[in-house]
């Protein structure tokens, strides 16, 4: 019995001893700190607008964060809040994206460190700019005819922003129309043109993020000069600054016919060699209103005279030449008179009067 006393005892002191030595080599370890590589001051910054350049634009996307170990990036990339991850294990702090059109693009970074300690970054969003919208020309038609000089040039265009748009237009007479106006901030331009002239013209469409679009090029035809004719309606008197007469110039009504008299016969009937039978033998002038030529038909201009055998009747007529400008109220005849001479031959002269 002794003897099993002594055993225990001896145990119990063995173990005490051993549990004694081994609380003395246990020491407190401290933890070690790692710096976790958290992504962080996105580029391009959120809400960022980025200027679209073309299909298949790069965008170079870049992020900082560092850490006390090796660390690797993985990015996600696309055009949802949920974007699809396009690179895993990058060991720099970039990545090129590629993107096809305009819209809201999303991203994110997520750092594995080679503690496979994970950090992943909020979901960033930038914005490649849209272009506008190509223009549409709306006025005039393309190849519209008869088209007023005084016409406004107008077109429609739209952004897929709703951003401001500013535009340029193009005009002239050639098929590559050169630039009329620029800036503008409405949707209409009112140019200066020609009568009977063919305009070429398109619009160039920007908005305030570099985007451009350029419409088709249109043409159209001014219409033919359309004078106000009436101004000849009614007597008006003038001078023929080939004699300094004065004379008088009538429209017949409403038609492209005038009806001239000349009071005087130049020197032959204030010589008393003839008479003028004013207002009952009138000079009549046909014009044509679009080719502005001017005619007439042979009219006796003094049929008497003190010797009709030596000196037969004279006739005046409008000769080649001459033209009608009602819109700047002008009127240019280059005479003709005819008469059969005592010499036996008929003469010809020429003179010009204007009507300003």
């Amino acid at each position: 019995m002794k003897r099993n006393i002594l055993f225990f005892v001896m145990l119990l002191a063995v173990l005490g001893f051993t549990t004694m030595q081994s609380c003395k080599k246990d020491t407190v370890v401290q933890p070690k700190e790692f710096l976790a590589a958290m992504p962080e001051a996105p580029s391009p910054a959120v809400d960022a607008v980025v200027p679209f350049t073309g299909t298949g634009q790069a965008i170079n996307l870049e992020w900082t964060g560092t850490a006390t170990n090796a660390v690797k990036w993985d990015v996600y990339f696309g055009d949802t809040n949920a974007p699809d991850r396009v690179a895993t294990g990058l060991t720099t702090n970039s990545y090129t994206a590629h993107v096809t059109a305009g819209g809201t693009y999303f991203w994110q970074v997520v750092t594995v460190d080679a503690n496979n300690v994970e950090s992943d970054s909020p979901v960033w969003s930038f914005q490649v700019n849209s272009n506008p919208g190509v223009p549409t020309l709306t006025a005039p038609a393309n190849n519209a005819t008869a088209v007023s000089k005084t016409v406004a040039l107008k077109w429609t265009a739209t952004d897929p922003e709703q951003d401001d748009l500013t535009f340029d237009v193009y005009l002239g007479t050639t098929a590559t129309p050169g630039p009329a106006a620029t800036g503008l901030t409405t949707a209409t331009y009112s140019p200066t043109l020609a009568y009977n002239t063919t305009y070429f013209w398109k619009v160039v469409a920007h908005d305030p993020y570099g985007g451009v679009s350029t419409s088709a090029v249109f043409t159209f035809k001014t219409d033919i000069q359309q004078p106000d004719y009436s101004v000849f309606n009614g007597a008006a008197t003038e001078l023929w600054n080939a004699i300094s007469s004065a004379v008088t110039i009538q429209r017949l009504g409403t038609s492209n016919t005038l009806s001239i008299f000349l009071p005087l016969a130049d020197g032959f009937v204030t010589a008393g060699f003839g008479t003028v039978y004013t207002k009952t033998h009138p000079i009549i002038i046909n014009y044509d209103p679009v080719t502005k030529v001017v005619t007439s038909t042979k009219q006796a201009w003094c049929d008497s005279f003190i010797d009709p055998i030596e000196m037969g009747p004279l006739s005046l007529q409008v000769g080649a030449g001459s033209t009608i400008d009602p819109l700047n109220k002008k009127l240019t005849i280059k005479w003709v008179v005819s008469g059969n001479a005592y010499w036996g031959a008929d003469y010809n002269t020429t003179g010009t009067y204007t009507m300003k």
